[in-house]
């Protein structure tokens, strides 16, 4: 019983620090710039690593489906490079996302870090993307099989349907990524927790924090369009100053900033001089 109590203190208590202090976008983006001060050539040579070895392993499979005019094995074989590619590049993303957090928590990175995660349980990323990928397939399976039933049968209705399925789908989808838009970065930041676990923990922890997280995406709008416009050169530099920001969004609302800056200890003012 005594430690049922502990256990429910530190919870209570824990999630009144979470809900202490929540820092507003623009602090954010300032934390996220100050961590990035003197890290910038390393994060944008891991982000640009990333795009080369995911350009340099799907433009075979695509220029072979290209000639091949549409060939179904070659299709298949370019969505499966197309699976397996994403899988490998999430996990070397969960990479780049370790060494963000050392860069928020001013601890010694290396570009090496972005390969680490396939020595870290990396089931646990693989399981994570499968669970976001059959959750999607939920959201819009309705919708595809009455875009099936109108395309076959040429039904007016079955459309209506499908589109009002689709435009459902899309909204809870969106509403799942934010839930558990923190899951990746929780496995990343605690290798014993499963996948499972850190998408029960992201829930919690978005929970009233949701808007805070759309807003902040929301802001990035305008960047991400003249990085677009940029033949996407850009988004090297836009990509992961945004990144950066979820980072601290995540060390606020798990109350990391707070716990920092209690443990701080107050220095002493200086003797006057006069």
């Amino acid at each position: 019983m005594k430690s049922e109590y502990w256990k429910t203190g530190i919870c209570n208590r824990l999630e009144m620090e979470r809900k202490e202090m929540n820092r507003t976008s623009a602090e954010l983006k300032r934390l996220a710039r100050e961590k990035l001060t003197g890290r910038w050539g390393l994060v944008i040579g891991a982000t640009l690593l990333l795009y080369l070895i995911m350009f340099a392993v799907l433009i075979p499979f695509y220029m072979l489906f290209f000639i091949s005019r549409g060939g179904i094995v070659q299709f298949l074989a370019y969505m499966a490079a197309t699976l397996i590619v994403s899988i490998v590049s999430m996990i070397m993303q969960c990479g780049i996302s370790r060494m963000q957090l050392g860069f928020a928590r001013d601890q010694d990175t290396g570009i090496s870090m972005m390969f680490g995660e396939f020595t870290r349980r990396p089931e646990r990323y693989i399981l994570g993307i499968l669970m976001i990928i059959g959750m999607e397939l939920i959201c819009f399976l309705p919708a595809i099989v009455c875009w099936t039933v109108s395309a076959m049968q040429g039904l007016l209705p079955a459309f209506i349907i499908a589109a009002a399925l689709y435009t459902a789908g899309l909204i809870v989808g969106l509403i799942l990524a934010f839930r558990y838009a923190l899951a990746f970065l929780l496995l990343v930041d605690h290798p014993q927790m499963g996948p499972v676990e850190a998408f029960r923990e992201s829930s919690r922890l978005m929970d009233g924090n949701k808007g805070r997280l759309l807003y902040i995406y929301l802001s990035y709008i305008g960047w991400s369009l003249l990085g677009m416009l940029s033949c996407g050169l850009g988004m090297l530099w836009i990509s992961p100053y945004m990144n950066q920001t979820v980072v601290s969004f995540y060390l606020d609302v798990t109350g990391e900033f707070d716990r920092l800056q209690k443990a701080e200890p107050d220095l002493p003012f200086p003797d006057s001089q006069y």
